[in-house]
């Protein structure tokens, strides 16, 4: 491995002399060995770790543009930065439960430039096509403190201005590029603090077999798990399974304090909370809560916003506090779904979503506009002490087959336009609102994949 400075350390004694004189600047050089390559990574992230912290620069040397490698782990007080015109690609033989790269209980990391970063996933998916969470190996996993990913940072971790989004084309080629994940891409796991998603492009092939199977299944972009504070803005996010996942893990911290604003979102399963809210199970200690997300566009995609959860022991819990305004969806499967019945079972905790608001959304839907789904003992959307109910003003969703309620209550603004249908213990309460006041673009641009 040699740095800019052109420093050589072939072992751990070069390694610690060299660490303060070589600390600045840490490039890897390149070779045809992936063994070679993940070594030589591995190297320049420890050195600038130990010593205090620098910036690894990874970048065309050597005749290689795209260097493969299998698992390295990132360390504190670095930044990651992926030049343009350079890629790094995932080994075909990465071991299940792994990724690509892995932060473990790290400080102070960022992940930045506008190269790429490729897991290589067409070599893992076809095996898990129409199965459910196959093993296979993440491409970004971490868990930590002030961790920032995305174009949107210098060399220094600072924040930088240079995409924003939604714009009139979505041009992303001035993001930092994450794709074809053999499995989820991006995963803030439990107990992380402070992280930031800013200026991505996350792509998996987001079509489906003739069977309507995934054909990229489980390439989630983003997993935030067990999380306090976490932002994340100007992306464009075309996946195969959830665009954004939000969640918590029984056991664990809850997941509190999450601002979605200003991406851009093709393929998948659109944004997502629960399936797992195990965290916490009662309004006043819910696993999910204190959830923002704004200024959508969604083109052709499987759902738009999903609160999910139901009564099995692992995944039941309780969601407190989701808003969602300002938002555009174009050609969607299903734009809302509220459910209390997301797998069948039993044993764990009754399930909790409260307090909900839908505000400024303007839908075109493909197959229904939504649904809210309780349970008969446990109705959903029904205000109570402490509960203001799913609340749906100033927006219209028109398309597919009517919103449809069962167990539960919609609060629906008088001058909003969506057709319901009640199922069975249902009702909808009017409520004031003064009409939709947003504009939404006429076409919706996704780009188009690498």
């Amino acid at each position: 491995m040699a740095t800019s400075a052109r420093c050589t350390l072939p072992g751990l004694t070069a390694l610690l002399a060299a660490a303060h004189a070589c600390a600045a600047t840490c490039t890897p050089q390149w070779s045809h060995s992936i063994a070679a390559n993940t070594r030589h990574l591995q190297t320049a992230i420890d050195q600038c770790s130990a010593a205090g912290g620098g910036l690894v620069d990874l970048t065309v040397n050597n005749g290689i543009s795209s260097a493969t490698i299998t698992t390295v782990h990132l360390g504190s007080n670095i930044v990651l930065k992926l030049e343009q015109g350079f890629t790094l690609q995932g080994a075909s033989d990465v071991p299940a439960g792994s990724a690509l790269l892995i932060g473990n209980s790290v400080h102070n990391v960022t992940i930045t430039g506008t190269g790429i970063i490729d897991g290589n996933g067409a070599a893992y998916w076809a095996s898990s096509v129409g199965k459910n969470n196959t093993p296979h190996p993440k491409l970004i996993k971490i868990k930590g403190s002030a961790i920032r990913i995305g174009s949107n940072f210098a060399d220094d971790g600072t924040p930088r201005p240079l995409v924003r989004f939604p714009s009139p084309d979505n041009d992303a080629a001035l993001t930092l590029k994450i794709r074809n994940a053999p499995k989820e891409q991006v995963v803030f796991e439990s107990g992380s603090q402070d992280v930031t998603v800013d200026g991505v492009w996350i792509y998996a092939n987001p079509d489906k077999n003739g069977e309507g199977k995934n054909l990229a299944p489980n390439t989630d972009a983003i997993d935030i798990i067990g999380t306090t504070t976490a932002t994340i803005r100007n992306c464009v996010l075309d996946t195969g399974d959830d665009d954004i996942a939000i969640k918590s893990n029984a056991g664990g911290p809850a997941t509190t304090g999450v601002v979605i604003d200003s991406c851009v979102i093709g393929g998948g399963h659109g944004i997502s909370i629960g399936g797992q809210e195990a965290a916490g199970h009662t309004l006043s200690r819910p696993g999910v809560s204190g959830v923002s997300i704004r200024s959508i566009l969604f083109k052709g995609t499987d759902y738009g916003f999903r609160i999910k959860t139901d009564q099995t022991a692992a995944d039941s819990g309780a969601t407190n506090g989701v808003s969602y305004s300002d938002t555009c969806m174009q050609d969607v499967g299903e734009p809302f779904l509220f459910t209390y019945t997301y797998a069948a079972g039993s044993g764990g905790s009754l399930p909790v979503i409260a307090n909900v608001s839908i505000d400024n959304v303007l839908a075109t839907a493909t197959k229904t506009q939504g649904a809210i789904i309780g349970l008969a003992t446990t109705p959903l959307g029904i205000p109570s002490s402490g509960d203001a109910g799913i609340r749906m003003r100033n927006t219209q969703i028109s398309g597919g087959s009517a919103f449809s309620i069962r167990n539960g209550a919609l609060l629906l603004g008088a001058n909003s336009r969506v057709d319901t249908a009640n199922r069975g213990n249902a009702q909808v309460i009017r409520i004031p609102d003064s009409g939709a006041t947003i504009t939404c673009p006429a076409r919706i641009v996704i780009p188009k994949p690498l």
